[in-house]
């Protein structure tokens, strides 16, 4: 027998409930909708504003200064030796720096800071490289020291930065021609591998770049997230679960909201900056890309050992000059520290060659 469908009315009744059920789910899923993407612009927006925020420095024996150590006290050049200058990015950023000029034509190396690491704080490491005969270079990228306070980015940005830089020093009576390397540290060897091939720069050091920006972003949030839902109890403690969720939300909002803020990407790759570059550049500028000095600590905590892997990899996979030097350090950037001598033999041979 057909089952009892009720009377037209009671259809009618059921009809109404039903779409009235479907309007309710519909204004709270359009209310949570709402609320979520609230919830991801403002996290998104906060995470920006931190990261790009100008004027950041680490202070040295500081929780987060993590370890690094720096030559012990070595002479600067007198003052009839250092110029102090100001100089515009690519982009017209201003930028200042100090010009340190051997008595006589010689290599110049530029000293590539790192992230809220100003120029001040490698002022040992360019007087110890300046005793061994090299010019030395060393500046503040943008938002950093004394140059233009405008909005970091730890790579991308900075890349117009450090090709002004490269002109300047090549520019110097006291620099051999084509005689220019980078040392840099952390995001300073970052930018340098991102940099287009210079004709003037003969060589990068990098000691501890990161291969891809968005693993180092993604593990910092995280990081965040746990510190300040330490405390929380009872209830509360669900949001430690959803770290993760939150982790990406935060930073494919952020992401999204700086590249429409300031017309630019946020995140660098590195190593796809060395594929992409190889493949064009002996076909356009009729020159190699310069060799790389790879360093890296085997247990650095911020940017781990697969980041030099990978531009390992990068290199390998297009016939790019690399040499790699990795120490039993667990400090980022703490290869210099486990052992000064040996870094300095290693970093004295590369520019010899």
């Amino acid at each position: 027998m057909p089952r009892h469908q009720g009377n037209p009315t009671e259809r009618s009744m059921r009809m109404s409930h039903l779409k009235l059920i479907a309007a309710g789910a519909a204004v709270v899923g359009g209310t949570a909708s709402l609320a979520m993407s609230g919830v991801s612009l403002a996290l998104g927006r906060r995470f920006i504003n931190e990261f790009t925020r100008p004027g950041m420095a680490v202070e040295m024996d500081s929780p987060n200064w993590g370890g690094w150590k720096f030559p012990d006290s070595v002479a600067e050049p007198t003052q009839a030796m250092q110029r102090v200058v100001g100089f515009q990015s690519a982009d017209g950023t201003s930028l200042r720096g100090e010009f340190w000029a051997q008595p006589h034509p010689a290599p110049t190396i530029i000293i590539s800071h790192g992230f809220h690491l100003p120029c001040v704080n490698f002022r040992s490491v360019a007087a110890l490289e300046y005793s061994y005969g090299a010019n030395i270079f060393i500046f503040d990228y943008r938002g950093h020291g004394d140059s233009a306070q405008v909005p970091t980015t730890c790579g991308n940005a900075e890349v117009n930065d450090l090709l002004a830089a490269v002109q300047f020093v090549a520019q110097q009576a006291e620099t051999l021609p084509g005689k220019v390397y980078i040392h840099g540290f952390s995001m300073g060897a970052a930018v340098a591998i991102l940099m287009p091939p210079q004709a003037a720069v003969a060589g990068i050091i990098a000691d501890s770049p990161y291969a891809g920006l968005d693993d180092m972003i993604l593990m910092i949030i995280a990081q965040i997230f746990h510190q300040e839902t330490t405390h929380f109890r009872g209830p509360a403690r669900i949001f430690r679960k959803l770290i993760p969720l939150l982790t990406h939300i935060t930073f494919n909002s952020g992401r999204l909201q700086f590249l429409m803020r300031y017309r630019r990407p946020l995140i660098a790759h590195p190593d796809r900056a060395i594929l992409r570059q190889s493949a064009v550049l002996g076909n356009t500028l009729g020159h190699l890309p310069p060799p790389i000095l790879l360093i890296h600590a085997e247990g650095d905590p911020l940017i781990s050992l697969h980041h030099a892997h990978r531009l390992v990899l990068a290199a390998q996979k297009v016939g790019r000059s690399i040499q790699e030097y990795y120490t039993p350090s667990i400090v980022h950037c703490g290869s210099y520290g486990h052992d000064p001598q040996r870094y300095m033999t290693v970093l004295r041979a590369f520019l010899a060659a």
